[in-house]
């Protein structure tokens, strides 16, 4: 039986892109609110069968029920943003209307020190390092009072202080950590890992930009696909490890022989690609036979003595699309034309 499927049905499953996007967070927010209102629900408890003032208990179980609302709210698809904003922004009303009070002073230091820990765990950093700094200050102004109204020692004033500094850093610290991984996940994502350059996945986003600027100022931009000749050949009688080494070689020399402005690729197996901004066709033919004639030149020595030497295909056209796709057949109808005239030649697109 035939079976047919939608382009638009497959999708490649990389998981280097998952980061802190809003289906992330709310995922992580159906665990947090419940747990938030949880922990509110028991020290709303444990403020009722104490002897401290009954605003206390309310305030705790306030808490718990925008905890437990937030939670359904977020099932709504409701941006998990504004949702973090209204938790961080109760969550230091609490704080600071807990020392205004003279409530207790060990819940109103574990409030505080869960704002750095929410903000970095949700928002950017930038934004997560201000809104903490500035909670900082008025953390710091209120131990300061609470010492002078409740006749605290210095020392246990500076200990609630410094809590809340190294609190600060390890929040800030994590979060950099965890953005250094996305963007080293991101990069390996978008990196060939043979040889460094650039994968398809990195080379569109490059190209889209490049067309763009080509079309607004009306630059020249050209494009070119180079092949490696009887590359198979070679992993047949040397092995695949040979072959690899191979199209390492290839990228070390088109990185030392293409301009600093071109963008280098391994697209394919054996296939390399070139986005060449400033450049028309005739300069781009003349780039390509230089990179003919200096590869000519190169030869792979193995371990076992053996020298292998390579020549290249080379297709070229001029982008006139601002669809990768489009340039690339025309760069391609290119390459096996030249591939069809005996190889180590090179072609430009009709």
């Amino acid at each position: 039986m035939p079976v047919c499927i939608k382009s638009s049905q497959l999708e490649s499953p990389n998981f280097a892109y998952i980061e802190l996007s809003k289906q992330t967070l709310q995922k992580q927010l159906s665990v947090l609110f419940p747990a938030s209102g949880i922990i509110c629900t028991i020290i709303a408890f444990s403020y009722f069968v104490s002897d401290v003032s009954s605003i206390f208990t309310l305030s705790a179980l306030i808490g718990a029920l925008l905890c437990y609302a937030l939670m359904c709210v977020n099932r709504q698809n409701i941006n998990p943003y504004l949702l973090v904003w209204v938790l961080i922004f109760f969550t230091t009303t609490a704080c600071t209307l807990g020392f205004m009070l003279k409530g207790d002073n060990d819940i109103c230091h574990t409030i505080g020190l869960t704002i750095p820990l929410l903000c970095f765990f949700s928002l950017n950093t930038k934004t997560a390092w201000w809104y903490s700094s500035l909670f900082g200050i008025l953390y710091m102004v209120l131990s300061v009072e609470s010492m002078t109204e409740k006749h605290i020692q210095i020392p246990e004033a500076l200990q609630n202080i410094s809590a809340y500094s190294i609190v600060l850093i390890l929040a800030y610290l994590l979060a950099r950590h965890r953005n250094e991984a996305i963007e080293l996940v991101k990069k390996t994502a978008s990196t060939d890992f043979l040889t460094g350059l650039h994968n398809r996945q990195g080379l569109i986003p490059i190209y889209q930009s490049e067309a763009a600027r080509s079309k607004r100022y009306l630059r020249d931009f050209s494009l070119a696909l180079i092949d490696i000749d009887n590359l198979k050949e070679i992993n047949d009688r040397f092995g695949l490890k040979a072959g690899d080494k191979i199209l390492m070689m290839i990228a070390k020399c088109l990185k030392e022989h293409c301009r600093q402005s071109d963008h280098i690729a391994r697209i394919g197996g054996e296939e390399f690609c070139l986005l060449l901004p400033e450049t028309d066709i005739k300069q781009a033919e003349e780039l390509a036979s230089r990179l003919r004639e200096v590869l000519s030149s190169w030869s792979l020595e193995l371990d076992s003595g053996e020298k292998i030497q390579v020549t290249i295909s080379i297709g070229l056209t001029q982008v006139e699309y601002q669809e990768f796709s489009y340039d690339y057949i025309k760069a391609d109808s290119a390459l096996l034309r030249a591939k069809s005239w005996g190889k180590n030649q090179i072609a430009v697109s009709d």
